[in-house]
This record gives C-alpha cells, sequence and structure tokens, in this order.
C-alpha cells in the first residue's frame, strides 16, 4: 500500500487505524482515485478491510470514479475480488480492477499451516517487486481488467472455508506469553493493529478480544515468547 501510495502520488489511509480512531469520512479531489489493499484471509477479503467499507463514507466517489483493489496472499485469493464487488455494490461503490500479489505464507495457528521453506520465501519477495510495477502501471493505465490467482476449488474456499474461519478462527483466546521468556519490550503492544494488546503490571502481555488476526504479534516477538496454544510452538515465524 505503501509502495503504490508513493508511486502514484496519492494519499495513504491506514483503514484498522481509521476505525480505532472513528476518522471515517473522506472526500476525493479532483481525478483522485480509491485503491483498496488488504490480505487476503483464508481465501476471503480481510474482516477488517470489510469492516472499514462498511463504515466509510467517501464523498465525490462517482460513476467515473477508478477505483481498484490490491489483495496480497500466501498462494490463490479464491473469490475474493467478486466478494469485494459485492461489499462495494452495497454501499453504491464499484470495483474496476483487481490484482493479487503473493507473498510469503504466515498463517500458523491450525494443524497443517506453517510459514513457508526459505527457498519458496525469498523467491516470493523477490518476484513481488516486479509484480507491484505491474500494480502501479495498471493502475496508472486505468486497467478494467482482472489479474489474480484465484486457484482450485474457489467456490468451496471462498463460501464454505472463509465463513468458517471468520467464524470460528478469529478469536484471540489462543494466544499467550511464556513468561521465562518474555522480557516486556512491549512490541506486541506496538504492532497490534487493533490496540488489542496491553502489557499487564508484571509487564506480560494480554489480550482483549479485539483481534484482527494478523498475527503481527506472534510473528514479531523477539523472544518467541508468544504462543497459540500449542500449535505454533514448533513452527517458524515470518515477517518482513
Amino acid at each position: 500500500a505503501r509502495q503504490l501510495a508513493e508511486a502514484l502520488g496519492e494519499r495513504l489511509i491506514g483503514m484498522a487505524q481509521a476505525i480505532n480512531s472513528g476518522e471515517m469520512h473522506y472526500t476525493l479531489g479532483e481525478g483522485e482515485t480509491v485503491g483498496w489493499v488488504f490480505p487476503t484471509y483464508s481465501w476471503g477479503p480481510a474482516p477488517i478491510a470489510v469492516a472499514f467499507a462498511r463504515k466509510v463514507e467517501i464523498e465525490g466517489f462517482a460513476s467515473h470514479t477508478y477505483s481498484y483493489m490490491v489483495t496480497t496472499c500466501g498462494d490463490d485469493i479464491a473469490l475474493s475480488a467478486q466478494m469485494w464487488r459485492s461489499e462495494m455494490a452495497k454501499r453504491g461503490m464499484h470495483c474496476n480492477m483487481a490484482m493479487s500479489v503473493q507473498m510469503p505464507n504466515n498463517y500458523i495457528l491450525l494443524p497443517g499451516f506453517d510459514v513457508d521453506a526459505k527457498e519458496l520465501e525469498v523467491k516470493k519477495r523477490n518476484a513481488a517487486v516486479p509484480r507491484i510495477a505491474q500494480v502501479v502501471a495498471a493502475i496508472e493505465s486505468r486497467s478494467a481488467c482482472d489479474d489474480v490467482v484465484r486457484g482450485s476449488m474457489p467456490w468451496l474456499k471462498s463460501k464454505v472455508v472463509y465463513p468458517m474461519f471468520r467464524r470460528y478462527a478469529m478469536s484471540d483466546s489462543g494466544f499467550a506469553s511464556q513468561k521465562p521468556l518474555c522480557n516486556g519490550c512491549g512490541k506486541c503492544v506496538k504492532v497490534c493493529p487493533n490496540a488489542n494488546i496491553s502489557l499487564s503490571s508484571d509487564g506480560v502481555p494480554e489480550w482483549h478480544g479485539n483481534c484482527a488476526m494478523c498475527l503481527s504479534c506472534i510473528h514479531r516477538c523477539p523472544m518467541r515468547a508468544i504462543q497459540y496454544g500449542k500449535q505454533t510452538q514448533k513452527k517458524g515465524r515470518y515477517h518482513f
């Protein structure tokens, strides 16, 4: 999102920060585009992006406004583009173009899910550089074509797995910090987009039920002190 804003000379608005601050009204300048940039969560749009889209007020958004979505994903996005357009339609808005950018996997909370092997991680990161350049070029040309990786069984992933993930796998109740390892540095507090973590009186992080499930806390902990039940103890960590 930062790279796109810099390349296009557009302003950057953090969705989580906007929700937390209550600043949900924006006015478009002449010729300004609207780009929605968010990660794919279990083959659907990130819930925090959906929450923002349902509340935001964009004055000046009209039929001629160029609007697009860019979503990062570990492998594929299934029907995320169609789902996003459905959210846009509910607000009387549109989305002209959708593009996906593969990035290293970082979901590690369920059995069978782990970070990518180092070789694949590096390969994805390197490929993302020219891919972002392609995204910029497509936006500048006002492309109206989708360029996404839907993957196999997209309907099953987006219509069955995604709703189940949102309903049953968005709880922060499994997070805990191991006191012998935790040094009370507060890194987890700083990186949480929802301000959902605080340090207790003895310096141990506590979660408060408003989790974005971005996993920043567990991946950014310098001591590997944060775990999610027993699922993550032997799994890798990743941050760019």
